[in-house]
């Protein structure tokens, strides 16, 4: 997609943090961009200042939901006729330093559920869309946890990336043999500075726990570590300005920290010599290793 300017991007979780400056660097690039976030009320916000820049309208949609997945669709068609560029970028982080075991059932569906599941709706209605019009990109957020893993980050989510990398891979073979214009890209960001912690709250009744359960000294340091690098991380602005240049290149892995490329060599290597799992780069951050 060399020429952006008049087309349509449709970008999910699109009310704060990376779907924020991915809708507004669409925007800039003089697209129609339409905002969807299942916070409703930071959505009417970012709807409206991105419509400062272009045409923008967005929907409420929980992307664990299929129907509300195809409402956005719907959307798209009704607004601008038809959508050319897809960011299915919603995600939540889950409870951090908990071990895989100590992970409720809500826990793992809430996490699955957004971050595999909403990939999945997206990609199911999405695509069709896409090769029915012959040309179209596609960009999953998944993120460096999807190339290596850890045990800092909840285990679901580490087992969602690692899905999403391995789901945008197939669709990247399945659209190579098929040569229909349609492209594909994986974005595997590290630390960005993002409200991602804040998701707790945002999270659908149907996955809470009651009662919740209680932290540990570990969960809490673990927690507290993860603020410190998450604020320190990069600029949501320059993982969209990335993610743009990707999309004009037709690029398909995205790293926002090139260091992580050592991090995925080791891991090989370590698969390679049958060795033990080596820990990835936010491991190493959050720890001070």
């Amino acid at each position: 997609m060399k020429e952006l300017a008049g087309k349509t991007a449709v970008v999910t979780g699109a009310a704060s943090g990376i779907g924020r400056a991915m809708a507004e660097r669409w925007a800039a690039a003089g697209m129609n961009v339409v905002l969807a976030d299942i916070d409703e009320a930071a959505l009417d916000v970012a709807v409206a200042e991105v419509s400062e820049v272009g045409p923008a309208t967005g929907l409420r949609v929980d992307v664990t939901v299929a129907s509300d997945v195809e409402a956005l669709l719907a959307l798209t068609v009704d607004c601008f006729d038809r959508a050319h560029l897809v960011c299915n970028n919603a995600g939540v982080a889950g409870p951090a330093g908990f071990a895989p075991h100590e992970l409720t059932v809500e826990d793992w569906r809430w996490v699955l559920d957004v971050d595999l599941w909403g990939v999945i709706h997206g990609i199911r209605t999405f695509v069709p869309h896409l090769l029915e019009h012959g040309d179209g990109h596609i960009v999953n957020t998944a993120s460096q946890a999807g190339l290596t893993s850890g045990s800092v980050i909840s285990a679901a989510y580490y087992a969602a990336k690692h899905a999403v990398v391995a789901l945008s891979e197939c669709q990247f073979h399945d659209l190579a043999t098929r040569a229909t214009g349609v492209n594909v890209s994986v974005l595997c960001p590290g630390a960005v500075a993002t409200n991602i912690m804040y998701d707790e709250t945002r999270r659908p009744e149907r996955f809470r726990v009651v009662p919740a359960p209680v932290a540990t000294d570990h969960s809490e340091a673990v927690t507290a570590a993860m603020w410190d690098v998450i604020a320190s991380g990069r600029p949501p602005r320059e993982v969209a300005e990335l993610v743009h240049d990707a999309v004009v290149n037709n690029e398909f892995y995205i790293y926002t920290d090139p260091n992580i490329v050592e991090s995925v060599a080791a891991r090989h290597r370590a698969i390679e010599q049958r060795g033990f799992p080596t820990t990835g780069r936010m491991d190493a951050d959050v720890t001070g290793g």
